[in-house]
């Protein structure tokens, strides 16, 4: 997505508390956000809970997130100090509570994707306003 402007960046600790902080600056910097920003406060959760679980983030790491925005869209990028051996996915086979958060990236999102980011990797979600 093109003619993106920077709203705000944000540096946490790689621990389960980090969540509520990522999904409070989201509405702080996005502010009215209209219908989108329910569901986007909602992906910011997911992907940096997963950060912290599932990367060397949680394991005395950081998790920073990028906020962008234009009149027509939002895209978060949140990028982990990586260390998983893979890259976040949507699972085919859902077992328990795991395995839900990118699917339901992947339903509320305009779009989601993975890239690398220096040692780390960066999972972005976008929004398209409606």
């Amino acid at each position: 997505m093109d003619g993106l402007n920077l709203l705000g960046v944000i540096s946490l600790p790689g621990v389960a508390r980090s969540a509520p902080e990522a999904r409070a600056f989201v509405r702080r910097v996005v502010g009215d956000g209209g219908d989108l920003l329910g569901d986007l406060v909602l992906c910011v959760d997911e992907l940096v809970a997963n950060a912290c679980e599932h990367t060397a983030s949680g394991r005395g790491g950081r998790v920073s997130m990028l906020v962008e925005g234009t009149d027509g869209a939002l895209r978060v990028t949140v990028v982990d100090d990586s260390g998983s051996a893979t890259k976040p996915c949507v699972r085919t086979e859902v077992c328990g509570e795991d395995g839900r958060g990118l699917r339901l990236v992947e339903a509320l999102s305009s779009g989601w994707g993975v890239a690398e980011a220096g040692g780390g990797t960066a999972v972005w979600v976008e929004f398209r306003r409606r």
